[in-house]
């Protein structure tokens, strides 16, 4: 133990010792060192670094192409039934670097649907809210002769036509692809009590769960429950539109040519076979049929509620404002036979305003052009009715003073009127006021045309703004 402490204090003792020496004695002054001078260099001199090896942003843009590639190395190539959907993925989809991941997935997928279940019409009425449903009989019925997965792929391709972003492609195809799923018989048939065609596409992308993952996704949703509103609010969605009704166009255009051509050689062979057994043929358009499910398809492949402003477009050159003036007289105060029962379409009243049912301005229009596929395709687009029929009225106004303005608001073709019948029922509706000058006729002349049926269906028609002006005693 002794000897323990005697070893802490002689080490405690050498510890002062060595801090006193430190402390006490002078400090030795190292020698100043000569300094060296620095060497400078130029950064020109040195950018050979960074230059000799220059890559471009197009060359570096192989790296991850080159690792795209790889992985869809990986996925087998899908193959389809129909020659077009086949024809469509290997020019529209399959070499395109910008379609990869989840949305070349979801693309792959609806082509996919479409090939097993795109066999049906593309065109539905069931949903009372169905666009489709405003389309003439004829119309109707030659539409429903083109299968889904083909006006799919039109309206596809007429998309694809507008893109300027390759950025935007791939979303602008699943869009186009994914527009009318709505209306596959699987589908349609057990959601259409949740609305019509665009709204049921909408739930199907959403029960698809990785179409749930697209940071986008509402957007896309969006132009596709959206593409059949008189209203766009976003540049898809008009774009969609757009593509929708051209391949509509198109697809009238093709019909129609095919049924005019088949009447004119039913005509011939009629006319012949007379000639030959003394007989006479009579054949009207009505008793032609569209083209049957055995023949060679000849493409060789409800008013709405929203508040809408027209605008002025271009008049088909097919459409004479002044025929339709001319179509329009005949049906002054005349009661038709329709599916509906006993109706009228045009009426005049004695303060020499002739009203006319916007249907049947249509009708007159349509009449006009000879069903041109360009006007019969807008039966589908609320929006493009309106817009043309609103035109047409303009026109009318502007070169035969025919609208009696002073019913009808700024921006408006229409007027909110009350017909009262004749046993006092008031009926609201929206009527087209036309001046009875513009038709070439007296007033008075055309009240001793009407029956006393027609005169039990319409006593008066009174506009509403004239209706509330007497109400305030103004």
């Amino acid at each position: 133990m002794n000897t323990m402490l005697l070893g802490m204090s002689a080490a405690v003792g050498i510890s002062f010792a060595i801090y006193g020496t430190r402390k006490w004695l002078p400090n030795q002054t190292p020698a100043p060192q000569e300094e060296k001078p620095s060497e400078v260099t130029r950064l020109s001199d040195l950018s050979h670094l960074w230059t000799d090896n220059e890559v471009e942003i197009k060359d570096a843009s192989n790296l991850w192409r080159e690792q795209t590639r790889k992985n869809r190395a990986l996925t087998p190539r899908p193959t389809f039934q129909h020659d077009e959907i086949e024809q469509f993925f290997s020019e529209m989809i399959e070499h395109r670097s910008s379609i990869n991941g989840v949305r070349r997935n979801l693309i792959i997928m609806i082509l996919t649907l479409l090939d097993k279940e795109g066999d049906c019409p593309s065109v539905v009425r069931k949903h009372k809210d169905e666009a489709e449903r405003i389309y003439a009989e004829d119309s109707y019925a030659l539409l429903e002769t083109v299968p889904l997965y083909r006006h799919t792929l039109a309206v596809t391709r007429n998309f694809i036509a507008k893109a300027d972003q390759e950025a935007l492609l791939a979303d602008m195809i699943l869009i186009a692809l994914a527009h009318d799923i709505g209306k596959i018989p699987s589908y349609h048939d057990g959601m259409y009590s949740s609305g019509d065609h665009p709204i049921i596409a909408g739930l199907i992308l959403k029960g698809i769960p990785e179409f749930m993952t697209l940071p986008n996704r509402e957007d896309i949703c969006r132009a596709v429950t959206g593409h059949h509103l008189m209203k766009c609010d976003n540049i898809l969605t008009d774009g969609l539109k757009q593509s929708d009704h051209e391949a509509r166009q198109a697809e009238l255009a093709t019909l129609y040519a095919d049924l005019r051509e088949r009447k004119h050689n039913s005509l011939e062979t009629n006319g012949a076979q007379s000639a030959v057994q003394g007989e006479s043929v009579s054949v009207s358009a009505g008793t032609i049929s569209p083209p049957s499910a055995e023949r060679e398809h000849p493409l060789g492949f409800a008013p709405s509620k929203e508040r809408y402003m027209p605008t002025v477009v271009d008049i088909p050159a097919c459409i004479d404002p002044d025929a339709i003036i001319s179509s329009l007289k005949k049906k002054i105060n005349l009661v038709e036979s329709t599916p509906k029962g006993e109706q009228w379409s045009v009426v005049s009243m004695p303060n020499g305003v002739i009203y006319v049912n916007p249907e049947a301005l249509w009708e007159a229009i349509k009449e006009v052009s000879n069903h041109d596929p360009m006007v019969c395709a807008s039966e589908g687009f609320e929006s493009e009715k309106r817009n043309l029929m609103y035109t047409v009225v303009t026109e009318l106004a502007r070169t035969r003073s025919a609208l009696a303005t002073e019913h009808v608001a700024d921006g408006y073709f229409t007027s909110q009127v009350s017909i009262i019948t004749g046993g006092g029922k008031r009926l609201s509706h929206l009527l087209i006021p036309f001046t009875a000058k513009s038709f070439g006729v007296m007033p008075s002349a055309l009240e001793e045309q009407k029956t006393p049926q027609l005169k039990r269906m319409v006593k008066d028609i009174k506009p509403k703004n004239k209706e509330v002006e007497q109400c305030v005693g103004r």
